[in-house]
């Protein structure tokens, strides 16, 4: 996340846990990447398979793309993974905010 404007200063009334639309998309973009990350054999096994087997890689490595979308498809459905995504963004959220509190009682 790049870094944004003051949080303390913003004028959103809406809670620090309520996600913007591009936060929103961060979560989904880390939940992709673990997906991977976590289904890394299957994608290998994929990517090896559609090298050997070039123009023919679908009839031939069907196994191996149902296994990878099998795989990453657990991942991305259930929401367990992509909550736990969005809490680490809130949770990042809320300690630039303690930091900002902390910072603005260490200069006063």
């Amino acid at each position: 996340m790049s870094q944004g404007p003051n949080i303390s200063n913003h004028t959103s009334r809406l809670p620090i846990w309520v996600l913007s639309p591009r936060e929103e998309k961060e979560a989904r973009k880390n939940l992709k990447q673990k997906a991977y990350e976590m289904c890394d054999d299957y994608v290998r096994a994929m990517a090896e398979c559609a090298k050997a087997n070039g123009v023919r890689v679908f009839p031939a490595c069907d196994q191996q793309r149902d296994r990878m979308s099998e795989c990453i498809l657990f991942y991305q459905v259930d929401t367990k993974f992509l909550d736990a995504e969005k809490d680490k963004i809130v949770e990042r959220k809320i300690s630039k905010l303690e930091e900002q509190v902390r910072k603005s009682k260490g200069g006063k």
